[in-house]
């Protein structure tokens, strides 16, 4: 749901910062790491892929959304 929130008030990238959705796609990894190493069960390895999959979309949002709203300022001050 927060990617859909974000999605519609375009406001992602001032409510998180990169620095945290990178330890946290970081935690995610090495999770899905842990998990196909041990040979853990195969809805805990999807449970894992669903995790990172969720990271990249959130930081392809957050770099989309601080790139748009970058722009938009940049024609206010011109």
């Amino acid at each position: 749901s927060q990617i859909y929130i974000a999605c519609q008030n375009g406001r992602v990238d001032q409510a998180l910062s990169l620095g945290f959705l990178l330890c946290w796609i970081a935690g995610d990894l090495t999770n899905f790491i842990g998990c196909y190493l041990t040979n853990q069960l195969p809805i805990q390895i999807v449970t894992a892929i669903f995790y990172v999959n969720m990271d990249i979309i959130m930081i392809s949002q957050f770099v989309y959304y601080k790139l748009k709203n970058q722009m938009t300022k940049r024609k206010v001050f011109q």
